[in-house]
């Protein structure tokens, strides 16, 4: 009979430890379902693309980089009606150089974009390791949450990413987030044999592949709950020595904990060579065309890569005010077909099937 007690004694305590850990698995699981202000509920997600009055934009800037953050805003700006509120970080030589050309855009363009400019800050403590994390004050995108706490959420991009399509389709994936999702980001690659996690990490990434995070949806107010500032600089410390890719590699440490938390976006909003140069590795742009294109390792820049050089060219050359329609799809087309033979530049229809598309809608003929 004690026996038996004893035994019975050990299922009831074990039998408590059991529901007390489901019911913190199931309260973890919800801890992001706070303040849903950004992302609309599921229930009110149709087929239709709701309307969308602005876009919030975000991008960190220094150095040498002015220029190439100035064809994003164009990229956008290109292929869009909505209004764009751009949140730009910068260092303190590029803040009026951001402050004079925004302001004439922004009279150009009827008031279709507005900006605000913010100095580049990190925690006074390890603040040079912060700054020199990976390219120059990269990882400020970590702390944004924090800098920003009247914002509910943005796109954060890269300075070498360029539009091709209209912003608020890549906005309207924030109706598709769950009550646990916090963020959007394409995959780094979904090829064992190439990607560089799988490969080369020695820190924990994000399931099988790990994140690219040029690309970035952040709903800052679940960022905020979940504490995210809170975990960078333990992280930062701890794994210093081992994240060649700075705050990338700190995003997908973060994510590895906690995968249910990211919306996993398709290659074509995050397109970058390593879906080309080797072959044809992503076939969502290759069937709908490739919505926004990363030019990382430089790729617009050298002559490694011209396809991506032919598409960054056209826009570049593009003055805001002017007609688009006359020229940059043209010039794509012609800078296209001029560039040097390449995996890449076999994708021709892929490149140029967004904007054209686009830009039929935005820039109809006249009827004669």
């Amino acid at each position: 009979m004690k026996r038996f007690s004893l035994k019975f004694m050990i299922f009831m305590l074990l039998s408590t430890f059991t529901v007390l850990y489901l019911y913190s698995k199931v309260s973890s699981s919800n801890k992001y379902a706070v303040n849903e202000r950004p992302v609309p509920s599921k229930a009110s997600i149709s087929n239709e693309p709701t309307q969308i009055e602005k876009v919030v934009l975000s991008f960190v800037v220094c150095d040498s980089r002015f220029n190439e953050s100035l064809n994003v805003v164009k990229s956008v700006l290109l292929f869009t009606r909505v209004h764009v509120h751009f949140v730009i970080f910068a260092d303190d030589n590029l803040r009026p150089k951001f402050d004079e050309t925004l302001t004439k855009w922004k009279q150009i363009t009827n008031n279709q974009l507005d900006f605000e400019l913010h100095r580049v800050s990190f925690p006074q403590e390890h603040e040079q390791d912060w700054m020199n994390l990976f390219s120059k004050c990269a990882a400020q995108r970590l702390f944004i949450p924090e800098l920003i706490p009247d914002t509910d959420a943005m796109i954060y991009v890269d300075t070498d990413t360029l539009f091709l399509g209209p912003v608020e389709e890549l906005w309207q994936y924030f109706t598709q987030f769950n009550s646990s999702q916090m963020s959007a980001m394409s995959l780094e690659d979904d090829n064992p044999n190439v990607s560089w996690y799988p490969r080369f990490a020695k820190h924990p990434f994000y399931g099988k592949f790990g994140l690219n995070s040029g690309v970035m949806l952040m709903n800052l107010t679940r960022m905020r709950t979940f504490g995210w500032v809170e975990y960078v600089t333990p992280i930062m410390l701890k794994w210093k020595l081992y994240i060649p890719w700075g705050d990338q590699d700190i995003i997908n440490i973060i994510f590895h904990y906690h995968e249910r938390a990211v919306h996993v976006l398709s290659c074509r909003y995050n397109y970058r060579t390593d879906q080309c140069m080797y072959g044809d590795a992503c076939a969502d742009a290759t069937d709908r065309g490739i919505f926004l294109l990363h030019g990382s390792r430089r790729a617009f820049h050298n002559n490694k890569q011209p396809a991506f050089q032919a598409i960054y060219r056209a826009i570049d050359e593009y003055e805001i005010g002017t007609d688009p329609s006359k020229y940059v799809l043209t010039n794509m087309d012609r800078y296209f077909t001029e560039a040097s033979p390449s995996n890449c530049g076999n994708l021709k229809e892929a490149f140029l099937k967004v904007p054209t598309k686009t830009f039929s809608h935005l820039y109809p003929p006249p009827d004669r």
